[in-house]
């Protein structure tokens, strides 16, 4: 008998069997190793790669309920694109004490007469919840609390939810289920279950969206610096507050039983529509270049201008505003695209003050970062953010402009490999087999190297 064990996403219907084993888990069932094998139709040596919640030795304590062992990332994963409404001024509901080790999952016990339940996946102890986000959970609990149904966005391709306040009047977060990304097994638009786990983009997978969410905020370094635990700070590009929750309440889409969903929680963003609202040439240079930073250096599969939300500082400028991250870091360069690439400021020079945060950005240091907080990328896309990074800082130290280093990046046809992909070709087709992946890296740098000095000089 198990008390628990590794879990594996692997396809889009294993969205569902993980919520099921995690719900049972939360209530203090054991899983055998015959019923794990029923549900995922592997032993649980086979399990262990690449599970989402990779769970063990499952440990009840009166203090802080449940603990696990380290999580790692769901292997398949999605995304959607949306653009919230604005509130009417009413809302319509839609009724639809031990010391614990490193690398423990730490949930809180659900209290048994609750309807609904919303708290952060800890996967380190050490990680400290910034303010801002455990604030965001609360407030966006007690709007659950007071019998304000989720309402779930009219747009894009998988669920989403706009979570109320306590007064029902305004919105407060963006929940987004793994089990109901697109192609997963509770998809609500009806698109079809993905059979071998790859999502919409090449080089994603079902259920790993959250992940991913939750990845380019934590990535989003502040001027300032690195992002530090606490993570209060705002980031250069501005993703929005983003967490990795488990939330019940039966708002959601339930099929069959309502159960635990896990996904992301964002915080919501007052906005004035999106950039598909209004043509680009009032966006300012900074602005954009922030964003194209970001996309570049996270290679980012979906990038249109209806998931950049725009909103006025304090000055009046225009503030542009990232959403829907669920499609960076994919595993390859194919279905890489930025929109702002056809946009003026795209052929403006980086400012110094854009150009001294490039230099500052470390791949290796934000692997390091994603694996403290639970995300132990698969290799794919840690090479990914390598190669990215890596271009980021060799363009800019050419003096490119976001639209010549974003061009290396995408497809000028789709069945024309980009410039990045015959990079990455080429020093595959130039290391010896069985070479390590630094061997590999340089073997990339030095091919890039060159295929930039073509460009530049």
């Amino acid at each position: 008998m198990y008390d628990a064990i590794g879990v594996r996403q692997h396809a889009g219907m294993q969205a569902e069997v993980l919520n099921l084993i995690v719900e049972d888990l939360f209530e203090g069932h054991h899983i055998s190793q015959r019923k794990l094998k029923e549900l995922l139709g592997h032993t649980p040596s086979q399990v262990f790669a690449g599970a989402v919640l990779g769970v063990s030795r499952y440990n009840c304590t009166r203090s802080t309920g449940f603990s696990y062992e380290r999580a790692r990332p769901v292997e398949k994963n999605f995304e959607l694109s949306i653009v919230p409404p604005q509130l009417n001024d009413k809302v319509t509901e839609s009724r639809s004490g031990n010391e614990i080790a490193d690398n423990k999952l730490l949930v809180p016990r659900e209290p048994p007469d609750r309807t609904s339940i919303l708290e952060p996946i800890i996967v380190n102890p050490k990680i400290e919840v910034p303010l801002m986000i455990s604030d965001l959970i609360g407030s966006t609990l007690e709007g659950l609390d007071r019998g304000n149904y989720p309402i779930r966005s009219s747009e894009g391709t998988g669920g989403a939810y706009f979570m109320l306040d306590a007064s029902g009047s305004k919105y407060l977060s963006v929940f987004k289920p793994i089990d109901e990304e697109p192609m997963a097994v509770n998809n609500p638009r009806g698109l079809p279950l993905s059979v071998d786990g790859e999502g919409l983009k090449k080089g994603t997978r079902v259920g790993e969206g959250a992940l991913r969410e939750c990845a380019a905020y934590l990535l989003d370094h502040p001027k300032s610096g690195r992002r530090s635990f606490s993570g209060e700070a705002l980031g250069f590009a501005g993703v929005p507050p983003t967490s990795f929750v488990r939330c019940f309440h039966s708002g959601f889409n339930h099929p069959d039983s309502i159960t635990s969903k896990i996904g992301s929680l964002q915080k919501f963003m007052e906005n004035n529509g999106s950039c598909e609202d209004m043509g680009p040439s009032a966006f300012p240079v900074g602005e954009v270049h922030k964003i194209a930073v970001l996309d570049m250096r996270m290679a980012n599969a979906d990038r249109h201008a209806g998931n950049i939300l725009m909103n006025k500082g304090e000055d009046g400028q225009i503030v542009l505003i990232p959403i829907d991250h669920g499609y960076c870091l994919p595993e390859c360069f194919e279905d890489v695209t930025f929109d702002w690439l056809y946009w003026p400021q795209a052929r403006q020079p980086f400012s110094s003050e854009t150009i001294e945060y490039i230099k500052s950005l470390d791949a290796e240091e934000d692997i390091a970062l994603l694996k403290f907080y639970g995300w132990d990328m698969p290799l794919e896309s840690a090479r990914t953010l390598r190669i990215s990074t890596m271009l980021l800082k060799k363009g800019v130290e050419r003096g490119l402009t976001p639209f010549i280093i974003g061009n290396i990046m995408c497809r000028e046809t789709l069945n024309k490999e980009s410039v990045i992909e015959e990079i990455v070709q080429e020093a595959l087709g130039s290391v010896l087999p069985g070479s390590s992946e630094d061997a590999f890296l340089e073997t990339v740098s030095h091919v890039m190297d060159r295929r930039l000095d073509e460009i530049a000089y």
